[in-house]
């Protein structure tokens, strides 16, 4: 039903190693079919390998430091603040995926673009709506997580020009986005809350216990 969007144990054994214990698939057929004609994917996600570190963000980093755009990593911030990058944050280094099945979608939400965070929720409800069940932003480390191993293991880059904001905070009060995944690789940046953009909007998500 989903063909190449469906990102299992074998995407996951080839992008960042041998999956610990998989879960059962929580999706029944009906949510999977919606879910291909809504333009989502199927993701296994996994805070860790059997046997490895925490897939935390600066691990990925670590071990794909040519899929990041180096620009952002400990130069820029909200306000082209010198002192901030992602490198700098402290959940950088501890934040995971939650161990489960996810459906998220690949593309921003439309109706989500050029509005302020807060004014974003709007399109966040409304695409509860359609869908018929709770869906939530993603974390930083889930959209850096999903997008990489969709990279790995499809060779296709999501969110080329556009950015997904996260639920994640910094220190200095931003939230993370993730996106502009172009030649150059993919940007990690800290918006306030009242930064706006015609490609930043954000890929709804659901995750059952997560």
């Amino acid at each position: 039903m989903l063909g190449r969007d469906v990102l299992g144990a074998a995407e996951v054994q080839l992008v960042f190693g041998t999956p610990a214990a998989v879960p059962a698939l929580p999706f029944g057929r009906a949510d999977l079919e919606a879910a291909a004609h809504r333009g989502e994917m199927l993701v296994l996600r996994m805070g860790a390998t059997a046997g490895g570190p925490p897939l935390t963000i600066l691990e990925m980093l670590r071990r794909f430091p040519d899929a990041f755009d180096a620009r952002y990593l400990r130069q820029v911030g909200y306000q082209l603040k010198d002192e901030w990058g992602i490198e700098l944050e402290p959940r950088a280094g501890t934040d995971t995926c939650t161990t489960g099945w996810a459906l998220v979608r690949k593309e921003v939400l439309a109706e989500a673009r050029n509005l302020i965070y807060d004014d974003q929720a709007c399109a966040l409800q409304g695409y509860a709506a359609r869908v018929g069940a709770a869906v939530r932003r993603r974390s930083a480390v889930e959209i850096v997580y999903d997008t990489l191993l969709y990279f790995g293991a499809r060779d296709t880059r999501l969110l080329q020009h556009t950015w997904d904001w996260s639920d994640s905070p910094t220190l200095d009060g931003g939230l993370l986005n993730v996106g502009g995944f172009g030649p150059t690789g993919l940007q990690i940046l800290s918006y306030s809350k009242a930064v706006r953009h015609g490609g930043l909007s954000l890929c709804p998500t659901r995750q059952p216990g997560a």
